[in-house]
């Protein structure tokens, strides 16, 4: 896709367009934009911090630090979005905030293309000399642009909720889920293990390969000596009394209890391939999902070893998700784990594809929405994680603390409420992205 260039003339026009590049109307933030030479190279948005001089002066280094992560930026503008008002004080708004800014790029050698203001009734810039006290009008920054570009729609909290879910499909989806277990369990016995990979191959591998026994099985009585053939049946007991209407009720309860579902029976074994489960997962178009693709999906999204092998795929290719899950097995069997895979989860390594990680978080998305509530954190853990990886700090904290709602010690949700509470981003946001 060819992206839309967009020349300001002034500091009016260029803040008409960072709402448009960002895809929000950010409210109560820092946006920093770095430049090469003229041409942006993204945004950052960041919490506006307190007044106080520590907290500003910290937000500036950190920033600062950010910008020049990036080998080719060497100038940089950051605006203030703020709901307080020139008219408040007769003075923009956190103007300490932005002389610490200034500061410490000069300090960087970072050249400063502008410091702006955008207040709740005027906006200035900070290097503007002729600024009046109570700001310039707000109708200044009206879009006149090209109309392709499309106005934005929210702020940076918008769109991390989860889609609407009917509590008949919840319904459904919690019991193919209680299916899955039990098919597992039938097939591999008591989950001393439940959730590891080898178990959930073992698992697929039987109902593939292995013929279903004992309660899996239909209860189909061949008399011996070959009845229905002409063999004798002298070894057949007497037939029983018919039975009260009770206990034709219990034994009917029984059978239904001990019955697998033949659905999640299929559903186990396409965990055989496992790699190729995410993979088909996420090629397929989410309006030709059915109970059992979404109760599998939350299913693997809920066991940590599993969720892994997931997130190294859909961060990577089908290849790396083959190599993740044949790390995991033998982790499981006592071996290292691969330190380039692991550090796949701390944002190290190659650039992912973002139209990727997009079509991933949709589906884990939908996903969250559809499990038990119980079940939710596995999969509203990794919406936070793919919108960290997408730079989505906001959306990535929105979901995490979703999940550490319900189940507060969640591994992987407190692990990127830690990368976000420090301001960390992954290494490919401060990679060039390829041209192709």
């Amino acid at each position: 896709m060819t992206p839309t260039v967009v020349k300001a003339a002034d500091a009016a026009q260029f803040l008409s367009f960072v709402p448009r590049m960002l895809g929000y109307h950010p409210k109560q933030s820092l946006v920093v934009i770095p430049f090469h030479g003229a041409r942006s190279l993204g945004a950052m948005r960041f919490d506006l911090p307190d007044d106080a001089g520590d907290a500003v002066d910290s937000v500036a280094a950190t920033v600062t630090g950010m910008v020049c992560r990036l080998p080719e930026a060497d100038a940089v503008a950051a605006i203030a979005y703020t709901d307080a008002s020139f008219s408040e004080h007769a003075r923009m708004p956190h103007r300490d905030l932005l002389a610490a800014l200034e500061r410490r790029a000069d300090a960087c050698g970072l050249r400063v293309t502008d410091l702006l203001c955008v207040a709740a009734d005027a906006w200035g810039s900070f290097l503007d000399a002729e600024c009046p006290a109570g700001g310039r009008p707000l109708g200044d920054l009206e879009w006149m642009g090209p109309a392709d570009v499309p106005e934005p729609d929210g702020d940076q909290a918008t769109g991390s909720g989860l889609p609407e879910c009917s509590a008949e499909q919840r319904e459904r989806v919690a019991k193919a889920m209680s299916a899955l277990d039990t098919a597992v369990a039938v097939l591999c016995g008591p989950p001393a293990d439940s959730g590891t990979a080898a178990r959930t191959a073992r698992s697929a591998r039987a109902a593939c390969d292995e013929p279903v026994t004992g309660a899996a099985r239909e209860r189909v009585v061949v008399p011996a000596g070959g009845a229905g053939r002409g063999g004798p049946v002298s070894d057949l007991g007497p037939v029983p009394a018919p039975v009260s209407g009770v206990a034709e009720d219990e034994a009917s309860v029984a059978d239904e209890a001990a019955r697998v579902d033949p659905q999640a029976l299929a559903a186990v074994c396409r965990f055989d391939d496992l790699p190729g489960f995410f993979e088909d997962a996420l090629a397929r178009p989410l309006d030709a999902t059915d109970t059992y693709d979404v109760a599998a999906l939350a299913w693997c999204l809920t066991r940590p070893s599993l969720r892994d092998v997931a997130l190294v795929q859909w961060s990577g290719n089908l290849a790396q998700g083959d190599e993740a899950f044949d790390a995991q097995l033998r982790w499981e069997s006592g071996e290292e784990y691969p330190a380039h895979l692991a550090m796949r989860m701390w944002g190290e390594g190659d650039r992912p594809e973002v139209s990727r990680l997009e079509t991933a978080l949709e589906l884990a998305r939908h996903a969250a929405a559809a499990a038990p509530r119980d079940v939710q954190p596995g999969p509203l853990a990794m919406c936070a994680w793919l919108s960290w990886a997408l730079g989505r700090s906001t959306h990535a904290a929105a979901y995490a603390e979703r999940a550490c709602e319900i189940e507060p010690e969640h591994g992987l949700s407190q692990i990127v409420l830690s990368f976000v509470n420090a301001g960390h981003l992954p290494d490919w946001a401060f990679q060039r992205t390829s041209a192709g």
